[in-house]
């Protein structure tokens, strides 16, 4: 009775928790297999030191395991605890204010993974599902039935793939891409598009094969199917594939892997309060899901944000890709871990050695791909995405002359300009080689000592020939033709910063040309 009466009081002075405790159990279970030396899941990663931040948008953070909290967290005494280090909390305002944000950060200069509250994600899914329906109202019920479970087990190795970015960052960040490589990227080719969907037949094949025969034989197919179809890829689109396979494909290859190594395990009992736990005897329909994933992504028949015809699948299709490479190259038997993060060597390229096939078997095997039914099906259902997707840009660069307002920002005066953008690579859509559209997010933007910034999401068209950005504001626009001079403009939807330069109004469209 003593003990406890002493437990209460220390509870009583903590904050209390606004986030799901159960994603802090799933956490402390997920590091009893990466947090120790001899991980069977990646050789030589150890997470013991890795901080964890869990957050509520505009809420509350949670931090645990951090060795320098920043000012404003407070130590948390009250249940549940945690093996994994001590946990301290935050309230208010987040390290994010977005729903959905799995990735890692530096919070207080220390490289933390950062997962999004139960909530958040929730919040996120009916967000999409409320456009999904409204774009197709009669499989909407369809579409709510089939998400509505939750699955804990993606939760699960989410922690996994986030804690692996940070040990992946600390020893290889000069191998991650460059996303503004995305801009040219040929998003609507029918060629790579095909080549693309095919690669995803062969890696199902060789990821379910018996045999090790098997398991050649059809990546040989893929090989030849990749090589081909990465011959009309520029250099750096090529490198972007290599650089994405690796920074993201390998940490969903952390997943396909954990799900193997949980297989047998025991356990903690407070998992078995998670709504559709079912254990871990046998995970095999787990990583079939992710294999039946892959092939839905890579082939274009899964959806990123609703975004059929920009960036958004051909970023999320190489998470895909890399993680069936890295599991293809467990089975033919190569090790390969510290090569890819201590070289200067790709998936590919090491794929390319285990398989070791020569150029008369691949380009045999290019050739029996190339009568298949398989090729000449994905070509028709990739012309046909080409054609929709050049009418859809086309209705996306119309809007801006039918917004209620338009901002063109003209730099073409500047001698030296220095432009930069913060922005998603999922929302990068490409019109031509000189324009891309930015969606998804509030962009902001820089030109020098200039900036800008929305207000809320809407789309930037920017053009590097004509060097201009193009804005929709959300009403006419309320301001004056003349000359300005380091002067604050507040447009509708549209604040900036420290404008020098002209400014012409005809009707709903502003147009700043911008001076040294």
């Amino acid at each position: 009775m003593l003990q406890f009466l002493a437990f209460g009081v220390l509870a009583l002075n903590s904050p209390q928790l606004q986030i799901d405790p159960l994603l802090i159990v799933e956490a402390e279970e997920i590091w009893s297999v990466i947090g120790k030396k001899g991980n069977a899941v990646w050789p030589g990663w150890d997470a013991r030191s890795t901080p964890i931040l869990i957050y509520f948008p505009n809420r509350q953070d949670v931090l645990i395991n951090h060795p320098k909290p920043p000012e404003g967290f407070v130590k948390y005494a009250g249940l549940p605890q945690s093996k994994i280090g001590p946990i301290y909390v935050r309230d208010g305002k987040t390290v994010t204010a977005f729903d959905g944000q799995n990735t890692s950060m530096d919070i207080n200069g220390v490289r933390t993974l950062v997962i999004a509250d139960s909530l958040s994600t929730r919040r996120q899914w009916v967000q999409g599902l409320a456009s999904s329906v409204a774009a197709d109202p009669d499989g909407g019920g369809k579409l709510i039935e089939s998400s509505l479970f939750p699955n804990p087990y993606s939760q699960i190795t989410m922690f996994a793939h986030e804690a692996f970015h940070v040990y992946q960052e600390t020893i290889a960040r000069h191998k991650l891409a460059p996303e503004d490589a995305l801009m040219n990227y040929p998003t609507l080719s029918v060629e790579n598009n095909v080549g693309y969907a095919l690669e995803a037949e062969f890696l199902t094949q060789a990821l379910n094969a018996k045999s090790k025969e098997d398991v050649r034989q059809a990546a040989v197919k893929w090989m030849a199917v990749r090589e081909d179809r990465r011959k009309a890829l520029t250099p750096k689109c090529a490198a972007y594939e290599d650089g994405t396979e690796f920074s993201e494909g390998t940490a969903k290859y952390v997943e396909y892997r954990l799900l193997q190594a949980l297989e047998g395990k025991k356990p903690s009992p407070e998992m078995w309060l998670i709504q559709g736990f079912k254990g871990f005897a046998d995970l095999s329909g787990q990583r079939a899901g992710l294999i039946r994933s892959m092939e839905g992504f890579m082939s274009g028949r899964n959806l990123v944000n609703n975004d059929a015809y920009g960036a958004s699948g051909v970023r999320f299709r190489l998470y895909y890709s890399g993680m069936a490479a890295g599991a293809l190259l467990d089975r033919l038997g190569m090790e390969w871990h510290d090569r890819i993060l201590k070289t200067n060597a790709s998936l590919t390229s090491l794929a390319q050695e285990a398989i070791h096939a020569s150029p008369q078997e691949l380009s045999a095997a290019l050739a029996e791909v190339k009568q298949s039914e398989s090729w000449k099906t994905q070509t028709e259902i990739k012309q046909k995405l080409a054609e929709e997707g050049a009418q859809h840009i086309r209705e996306q660069v119309e809007k801006f002359a039918i917004a209620p307002g338009e901002l063109v920002l003209d730099y073409s005066g500047l001698i030296n300009p220095q432009v930069g953008f913060s922005f998603t690579p999922f929302g990068i859509l490409r019109v031509d080689d000189d324009r891309n559209i930015f969606r998804l997010i509030p962009i902001r933007g820089q030109i020098g000592a200039f900036s800008f910034g929305e207000s809320g999401a809407r789309p930037v068209l920017y053009d590097r020939k004509a060097k201009a950005i193009h804005l929709q504001l959300t009403g006419a626009p309320e301001v004056s033709s003349g000359s300005l001079s380091g002067t604050d403009l507040n447009l509708p939807g549209v604040d900036l910063k420290n404008v020098k330069g002209e400014v012409k109004v005809e009707g709903r469209k502003v147009t700043i040309h911008l001076r040294d």
